[in-house]
């Protein structure tokens, strides 16, 4: 009885173990592989990207994607970069402390918030975020690499 019981359990996992075989087969194409439907093997070189805005002060601030997104540059970069410790044009204008919560007229820099400082007070930044381009992006001109579908949630307004 236990010797039938033994057979028919290896029978069985045999038996339920042939597709996992025959999948292991079928290899994906490389051009399915990825967002860029080319096969992986390809050098692609990359679209050129339009950075649209003008000079610092000429455009409105542009909306943010979501709560807590990191705002966008609405103006070149061009010249400004690379962003260095010692070398960042970014600090010139926008590391003005005395700004941050007071209502910014049109074609004044954005203040550095508060969480960019050590101390505030002294406008001491906090070089661990130095290299301002890491989180804001200018605007660009560019085709999505995919679809979104997301809908921003209407603002909640607090008490």
């Amino acid at each position: 009885m236990v010797k039938r019981v033994v057979c028919g359990s290896v029978l069985m996992a045999w038996f339920l173990s042939l597709p996992a075989l025959a999948v292991q087969d079928a290899a994906i194409p490389d051009e399915d592989l990825g967002l860029s439907k080319t096969s992986v093997f390809d050098v692609p070189s990359p679209d050129v990207v339009e950075y649209k805005g003008a000079d610092p002060g000429a455009n409105v601030n542009l909306p943010r994607s979501y709560h807590t997104a990191p705002p966008m540059i609405p103006h070149s970069i061009q010249g400004m970069v690379p962003i260095t410790q010692e070398a960042n044009l970014c600090r010139d204008c926008h590391v003005n402390p005395d700004l941050i919560g007071q209502k910014i007229d049109k074609g004044v820099p954005n203040p550095a918030p508060v969480s960019h400082y050590v101390d505030v007070k002294a406008g001491q930044l906090y070089m661990g975020r130095f290299n301002c381009t890491q989180c804001h992006a200018p605007q660009a001109n560019v085709k999505l690499l995919v679809d979104s579908v997301f809908i921003p949630k209407k603002k909640v307004r607090r008490r």
